[in-house]
């Protein structure tokens, strides 16, 4: 979308800069967006972070608590995202 919209390269580079490393590493920048995608129930976003998290270095541990972060945040409404992130873990041999 950036290459056809000013908007949308200008908040690609300021999502590429807030997930970069910086005062907290990409890592936990990852599992935090993990964890506000499985609340606010965005599938897209989830497959999304979880690759980010991946390539970040997380493990499954640490995969699988940011989604329950998520859920208790939310609640039991989560819990088809939360199925859909270890549909995508499985998916990617992270399970």
């Amino acid at each position: 979308m950036g290459a056809n919209d000013d908007f949308f390269a200008k908040f690609g580079a300021l999502d590429d800069d807030a997930y970069g490393d910086g005062a907290i590493p990409k890592k936990y920048k990852e599992l935090t967006g993990l964890s506000i995608s499985v609340f606010s129930k965005c599938n897209e976003c989830i497959l999304y972070h979880i690759q980010g998290c991946v390539v970040a270095g997380a493990n499954k541990g640490e995969i699988i608590e940011a989604i329950k972060i998520g859920v208790i945040g939310a609640g039991s409404v989560t819990y088809p995202n939360a199925r859909y992130a270890f549909q995508i873990m499985e998916q990617l041999k992270i399970l």
